[in-house]
C-alpha cells in the first residue's frame, strides 16, 4: 500500500500547535501516511521531527512555500492563519484541512481561505462554535479536538521543577505560559501578581518562541517595580515548560481569545489546577469548581481572588488537579486525536463530509 503523503504546514515549527501537530502526525500508522514538515521558520522542534524520521523543509514566503509543496503531497495540513492554504492551493495539493488553534476572525481572507478547505479540525468547542457562526465552515466539514500532549513525558517532580525555577520548595507559585506580549495579557498576570501577599512568587515563562527574557519596556519595569523584582519572574523562551510546570501551585491563564492553550493541557496532565478566563475556550478545559476557577477577562482583582482561593485552600487546589489530570488524560493522548486525523484525512481523499 502507498502512503499518503501528507504536508504539515507551519508558519514555524516551535510552540504548542507545532508539539501538538507533530505528536499527533507520530502517533498515525507509518504505513498508511508519510509526513513532511513544511515550515516558514526553523524551531525548536526541528531536530525532534528528523530524530523521528519526519523530513523538515523550511520555505521562506508565499513563493518558496508553494513550490516547497510542488512534490506530489496528497493532503496539505495548515496550521495557524491563511498563507498555508493558498501556498496549498497554488502548489496544486489535490485536499486541505487546517486546523484552527484559537477562534478565528471574520477577515476576507479567512473567507477566502476557508473557500479552498475540505475539512475544518478547531481545537476547542468554542473555537468550533465561532467558526460555525461566522459561517467559515459548514458541520458536515468540521470537527472539534483537543490539542494532543504525549502525557507519559510529563512525569516531573517538584523538586526538580523548583531546582530549575531556583526557587525553595516550601513557596507558593504561580506560573503564567505564552508570549510575553498581546493577547496572552502578561500585564494582568503581573497586577494579579502585585495583589497577592509579598511570598508568593509569579513566574511567566515563553514557551512558543519569544525571544524577551522580561516583560519588555516601561511596561515591564513599571511592572516589577511594583511587584518586587525578585519574585516577579521572566523567564523569556523556555523549551522544558514540561519540566517546570510541576513546580507550580497554579497556572493562571490570562489570555483573551485563546483556543485550548498546550500549556494549559500539559499543566492538567502534571496535575496543576488552572485559574483561567471566560474567554474561548477557558470553559473546554477549565469546569468552573471542578478542574479548575474561571475569572473575568482582564480583571486582575478577580484573578488574584482565584488564585489566592487555591493557594489558601491546598486540599482542594489538589482535588482540582487531580480531576483536571482526569479531564485530559483521555481527551489529549496522541492515540485519540491521531484516530480523529486518520478518519478526517480518510474522508477529506474521499470527498466525503466529516460527520
Amino acid at each position: 500500500m502507498t502512503p499518503v503523503r501528507v504536508a504539515l504546514v507551519l508558519d514555524r515549527f516551535e510552540g504548542g500547535p507545532a508539539r501538538a501537530a507533530l505528536t499527533a502526525a507520530l502517533a498515525l500508522d507509518p504505513e498508511a501516511y508519510a509526513h513532511t514538515v513544511v515550515a516558514g521558520e526553523p524551531g525548536a522542534l526541528d531536530a525532534w521531527a528528523r530524530e523521528s524520521g519526519i523530513a523538515v523543509i523550511h520555505a521562506h514566503g508565499p513563493r518558496a512555500l508553494a513550490e516547497a509543496m510542488g512534490g506530489g503531497y496528497d493532503i496539505a495540513h495548515t496550521h495557524v492563519g491563511t498563507a498555508g492554504r493558498f501556498a496549498a492551493v497554488r502548489a496544486g495539493v489535490p485536499r486541505i484541512v487546517h486546523t484552527w488553534y484559537a477562534p478565528p476572525g471574520p477577515t476576507l481572507a479567512e473567507r477566502r481561505a476557508a473557500r479552498h478547505t475540505d475539512v475544518f479540525l478547531a481545537v476547542g468547542a468554542r473555537t468550533a462554535s465561532r467558526a460555525l457562526r461566522l459561517g467559515l465552515a459548514s458541520p458536515g466539514r468540521l470537527r472539534a479536538i483537543w490539542p494532543a500532549v504525549d502525557l507519559p513525558n510529563l512525569a516531573g517532580t517538584r523538586t526538580r521543577a523548583r531546582r530549575l525555577l531556583g526557587l525553595p520548595l516550601g513557596a507558593q507559585v504561580v506560573g503564567g505560559i505564552g508570549p510575553a506580549r498581546g493577547a496572552r495579557r502578561p500585564d494582568v498576570f503581573a497586577r494579579a501578581i502585585a495583589r497577592l501577599p509579598s511570598s508568593v512568587y509569579g513566574v511567566w515563562a515563553d514557551g512558543d518562541g519569544g525571544p524577551a527574557a522580561r516583560l519588555p519596556g516601561r511596561l515591564g519595569q513599571r511592572f516589577t517595580e511594583r511587584v518586587g523584582g525578585e519574585r516577579l519572574i521572566w523567564l523569556g523562551r523556555r523549551d522544558d515548560v514540561a519540566d517546570l510546570l510541576p513546580g507550580f501551585d497554579v497556572l493562571a491563564m490570562t489570555g483573551r481569545h485563546e483556543g485550548v492553550p498546550y500549556a494549559a493541557v500539559q499543566a492538567a496532565a502534571a496535575g496543576v489546577p488552572l485559574v483561567g478566563t471566560v474567554a474561548p475556550s477557558g470553559p473546554d478545559i477549565i469546569r468552573a469548581g471542578e478542574t479548575g476557577l474561571l475569572t473575568a477577562p482582564g480583571d486582575p482583582a478577580q484573578l488574584a481572588d482565584a488564585i489566592t482561593y487555591l493557594l489558601d485552600n491546598p486540599a482542594e487546589a489538589r482535588r482540582m488537579g487531580r480531576a483536571a489530570l482526569k479531564r485530559v488524560a483521555d481527551r489529549c493522548s496522541p492515540r485519540s486525536l491521531s484516530v480523529t486525523l486518520d478518519e478526517v484525512y480518510q474522508r477529506a481523499s474521499s470527498h466525503l463530509d466529516c460527520t
